[in-house]
């Protein structure tokens, strides 16, 4: 059978409880942690076996054929588990929520907690906006639940620098004539810079007008969130933004 029709008639079976249950995440994680970790690293994000973050062609995302890889194993490069059903589900469960988007899973925390250290504790609205309430340094989140699942989320506040940071890198320019602007570098060659500032305002810079220029490594975002808020403070923060989503979510009538 040919793999494409192989994973349709497969995915036309019926989703497992694990799937999306938080309580099955976070024991699939341990389970993760404990087996999986030493050949797809810690955060599933790739070793000696392929990175699970990443929708490729070749990597299964259709969980019965996860499930079916965690207890069989694949070839000689991926041994069976052997695990329990209810245990090699967890495991799926957690592969799973790694690449969906956040709007689609059960994220625990406190959704009005999180909304209130994104707006005081946290500080996210000098850069961040939603709905257009905030600022406009940073990227826009109404929409970051359909697009990034709550681990990567969750990543991004613990360690903005790990996706490198495409496209918002602190800048700060000193023009010939004395004028100094601050913001983040959205596009840069060796002839032009496009800045954005905090308002949002776009200024579109000669290199040749520049007199001095400091282009930050990394991303912007502080780097201290780990240790200025607590554990549950970021688990709420998490939850309010997995519930950013310009679409509606519909759950699955499988």
């Amino acid at each position: 059978m040919p793999l494409l029709a192989q994973h349709e008639k497969e995915g036309e079976e019926s989703k497992n409880p694990a799937i999306g249950d938080p309580k099955a995440i976070d024991a699939g994680g341990k389970l993760f942690a404990g087996g999986c970790a030493a050949c797809h690293g810690a955060d599933g994000q790739g070793g000696r076996g392929p990175n699970l973050r990443m929708r490729v062609f070749w990597h299964a995302v259709d969980p019965p054929t996860i499930f079916k890889a965690v207890q069989k194993g694949v070839g000689a490069g991926m041994p069976a588990s052997n695990l329990p059903e209810d245990q090699a589900w967890q495991v799926v469960a957690f592969v799973v929520s790694m690449t969906s988007p956040a709007i689609e899973t059960t994220v625990n925390g406190d959704v009005e907690n999180g909304r209130a250290v994104f707006s005081g504790k946290g500080g996210c609205t000098g850069c961040h906006s939603i709905n257009n309430q905030g600022g406009k340094m940073g990227p826009d989140l109404s929409n970051i639940a359909s697009v990034k699942p709550a681990l990567a989320i969750r990543d991004a506040i613990l360690d903005p620098d790990g996706d490198g940071a495409d496209g918002y890198h602190a800048v700060s320019v000193t023009l010939r004539n004395g004028k100094s602007l601050k913001g983040v570098a959205r596009n840069r060659s060796n002839y032009s810079l496009q800045l954005q500032d905090r308002q949002g305002n776009l200024h579109l810079i000669n290199m040749a007008d520049v007199a001095e220029m400091t282009l930050g490594k990394g991303s912007p975002m502080p780097k201290d969130y780990g240790s200025k808020l607590s554990t549950k403070e970021v688990d709420d923060l998490v939850a309010y933004l997995a519930k950013q989503s310009l679409r509606p979510f519909v759950p699955s009538k499988k």
